[in-house]
């Protein structure tokens, strides 16, 4: 009666795993999870058909095949669990044809002996060598979380219980704490099949844990990698308006610190190399520009395209006289430069204009002051270069553009 009575508490400890198994599995779409709710489902109907087989003699040798077998079943879905943790392991038809020999055993066993404790030996060692090749698989991963660690216990234990049951079965009759021992064994089972339960939950629902916070760690690279390209002029690799705009906020938020100058540039004559050279060597020239502009300027100072071939920058700490200064050496750099696509050096011209601001809400004044700058510079070069007059044979004047404007 006691040893029918520890059965029932395993068998509810059991089904209540099962049950928790089942309900995970509408959530949670992991391999392990789908053999493990499998493998408690097994053992849980073992357990029931063992307990019939206690109350129905006449059915006794097919019931406890069916109680070998799902057992049987379970430590092989337990090791297909553990092995997937470690690799994107799938049963195949391969794998399943091992669950063959056991399905013998499990039918050869009840026709051994009508005795059920007679054919525990040869169970419990079977069951340890379930429970040691899983505790083996779980020793192979490198995550070593708390769910893995109650898992490996857990594994340890029922080994050692297995071992311990086929000991005290094979005891004489002399052996006083047999029965006792026997009798409580479901009771032990029960146990650590609970905690063993009770860690396939932590190491699964740590598992999703991980997927997550990978997930998020991709999200945020992608991010990373958009934010880059929205602030980032692909051609030039100078900063966009986007991130102008950015930048002013991230200022206006921490307080107008920032003071300087702003200078605005723009290519001349770019639309005549366009159109004698093609876009590609225009593209060429802006890079060019943008390069050359950068090797005047400091690690702090920003370089922005506003559209087409005009950029400024903004100068932290430094005045328009300084700028200037700089900047007078910028057509010496760029005069007879070889640009793809064009088969002759050429000089690039650029003009430019520096204003000063005080503080972070002036900045856009002061961009928009330098590109006034800017345009007058543009507009008193062409006055005095971009065209010459030339007599032609019957002695009116014609005009010829200048390529460098």
């Amino acid at each position: 009666m006691e040893s029918k009575f520890t059965l029932l508490i395993q068998l509810n400890s059991v089904f209540l795993i099962t049950i928790l198994s089942l309900f995970l599995r509408r959530s949670l779409q992991l391999t392990a999870l789908k053999y493990w709710a499998v493998a408690w489902l097994c053992q849980s109907f073992a357990l029931i058909s063992l307990r019939l087989a206690f109350d129905f003699d006449e059915f006794g040798s097919m019931l406890f095949t069916y109680y070998f077998l799902g057992e049987y079943i379970f430590g092989f879905l337990l090791i297909s669990g553990c092995k997937t943790l470690e690799s994107d392991f799938e049963l195949s038809a391969k794998h399943e044809a091992a669950i063959v020999p056991f399905v013998a055993i499990a039918i050869a066993l009840p026709l051994l002996s009508p005795e059920f404790n007679e054919l525990l030996p040869i169970h419990a060692i079977i069951l340890v060598g379930f429970y040691v090749c899983s505790f083996a698989v779980l020793s192979r991963l490198e995550a070593r979380t708390f769910g893995w660690r109650v898992m490996r216990v857990s594994l340890l234990l029922l080994a050692i219980q297995s071992i311990g049951f086929f000991a005290v079965s094979l005891a004489g009759t002399g052996f006083a704490l047999k029965s006792e021992l026997l009798i409580y064994s479901p009771m032990i089972a029960m146990v650590l099949q609970t905690a063993l339960g009770f860690g396939m939950v932590i190491i699964l629902l740590e598992k999703v844990l991980r997927r997550a916070e990978d997930a998020n760690a991709e999200l945020e690279k992608t991010k990373r990698k958009l934010e880059e390209l929205v602030h980032t002029d692909p051609l030039t690799a100078a900063l966009t308006r986007h991130a102008f705009y950015g930048f002013v906020r991230e200022g206006n938020s921490e307080g107008p610190t920032v003071a300087g100058c702003v200078g605005f540039f723009d290519i001349d004559g770019l639309k005549a190399i366009n159109d004698c050279y093609g876009h590609a060597a225009g593209d060429s020239t802006i890079r060019m520009v943008v390069g050359s502009i950068r090797s005047f300027m400091r690690a702090e100072d920003l370089i922005y395209r506003w559209g087409g071939d005009e950029f400024f920058v903004i100068m932290v700490s430094m005045n328009d006289e300084m700028a200037e200064l700089r900047m007078n050496r910028l057509e010496n750099l760029l005069r007879g430069v070889t640009i793809d696509g064009i088969d002759r050096p050429i000089d690039i011209k650029v003009s430019w204009g520096f204003t000063n601001f005080d503080s972070i809400d002036h900045l856009e004044q002061a961009i928009a002051a330098a590109d006034q700058n800017m345009f007058q510079r543009k507009r008193q070069r062409k006055e005095r270069n971009s065209l010459d007059r030339i007599p032609n044979s019957d002695g009116e004047r014609v005009y010829e553009l200048d390529l460098n404007m």
